[in-house]
Formats: C-alpha cells, structure tokens, sequence
C-alpha cells in the first residue's frame, strides 16, 4: 500500500473528485496538510469520501497573514487532529518581511501545543532550517515530519541526529542536492510525497495527481539500489510507526 506523507487536498479545487477517485483505485493512504481551519475543515469533508484520506490541522506560513483569531482558538482543532501539519516557517517563499513575527508566534505556539499533548507534527522549514532545529532542540521533541527539506546539509544531519522523519518529493529525479538529501536519510526515517497538484507543476510542468506517488518510490527505488515493493513496505511501516 502506498503512503503520501504530504498532499494538500484543498489544491485539487474542481479536479478533487478525480484526485479522490485516483486515492481509493490506488489505496494511497494520503495525509492531507491543510493551510489554516477552513482548509482543515474542508479536508475533513473530503475524508468522508474515502477511509484512505487523514485530514491533519496546520495553519501554514503563507496563511499566517490572513489568521485573524486568537492563538488559544487553535486548540480544539490540534487536539481533534490526529497528526498536525502544515506548520513551520518560510523566509524564502513568504517575501512580506513584516510577517516574520507573526510566522513565529503562529508556529512556537502550534508546536508547543502539539508537543504537550504528543502528536507528530509535518514542519516546513524554508530558509528556516536552523531556527526550526533550534526549536525542536529545545523542546527535545522529535515527533516531526520534515517536509521537502532542500536545506544545507549539516543542518540535515543536526535532524536526522536528532531522529526526525523526512519526506522526500516529486523533485526527485530533477534536483540533485534532493538526491544527496535521500541518501543521508536513514531509511527507517524515510516517507515520500506529492505535495498536492501543484509541486509536481512547479517541477516539471505536469499537473499531479495523487498516483504520482508511484513515480516518487520508483526513482527512489532505483537511486537506492533496491526493489519498489521492499521501499513500499518500508515506508508502510514507517508511517504506521507514526500513526501508532
């Protein structure tokens, strides 16, 4: 069985009932990232289609400007969600500087949150990678999935150290710090991803829908130098290590 780590659902708009029909012909157990409540909530609708798609809660840095509530409101959505994700800072993608506090108030008190009450968390980490570390040192928490990491690598090793999880992408096969990224993740710590329609887009051009996820494990596959169904099985128990 196949395991997307990270899709954003929300993304798929009018193409969402084929992307779901795509998930239940090819049990792709999908977790489903939201970007703030609404889209959280929305995920939620769309697992009620399909018993293979896990809604998880996350206010995402590019939402950060648009979240109007108070911080404390926040909690009844992180201890109803199984997993949290999308969390995280981004000082790459998010160019509006005066919202760097409000990245970090969002996203300290997200993680705290989650970290008392023990969930694993899916973290972006752009142009962020040593504050999110520092961040996580602190708290000495490693229930985390490292989304996408495209950092330097000896913060890499500072995660790994540490015993985080790491999704790698639809980039695979295109960027080669991704690949060297792969080979330094234990394998035991290693999921995979779509990243919802638009990841694979920015990659190559191509709409993605969620059975691109085959096209991940196979290159991986082949980069590692072992079968697509031992990688399968792999990353299935990974994430059922999570998940229980």
């Amino acid at each position: 069985m196949y395991i997307d780590a990270h899709n954003h659902l929300d993304f798929y708009n009018d193409n969402i009932d084929r992307a779901i029909k795509d998930i239940n012909e090819n049990k792709i157990i999908t977790l489903a990232n939201s970007m703030d409540i609404n889209s959280y909530n929305l995920n939620k609708k769309y697992s009620k289609k399909s018993k293979f798609i896990i809604p998880t809660f996350g206010i995402h840095p590019n939402s950060v400007g648009s979240f109007k509530g108070k911080l404390k409101e926040l909690i009844p959505y992180i201890e109803e969600s199984k997993l949290i994700g999308e969390i995280g800072l981004d000082f790459l993608w998010v160019e509006d500087r005066t919202l760097d506090e409000k990245q970090r108030e969002i996203y300290y008190f997200i993680l705290e949150e989650s970290a008392k009450r023990n969930k694993y968390i899916s973290i972006h980490t752009k142009n962020a990678e040593e504050e999110v570390y520092n961040s996580l040192k602190k708290l000495e928490y490693n229930k985390v999935i490292i989304h996408w990491y495209s950092g330097p690598l000896e913060i890499l090793e500072k995660f790994i150290e540490l015993g985080c999880y790491f999704t790698i992408s639809v980039d695979i096969g295109y960027s080669n710090l991704t690949e060297k990224i792969l080979m330094k993740i234990p394998i035991d710590k290693l999921l995979v991803e779509t990243d919802g329609p638009t990841a694979l887009e920015w990659v190559s051009g191509e709409y993605g829908y969620p059975s691109e996820i085959k096209n991940v494990v196979k290159k991986i596959a082949h980069i590692k130098k072992i079968s697509e169904e031992e990688l399968i099985n792999i990353i299935y128990d990974n994430f059922n290590r999570i998940l229980n």
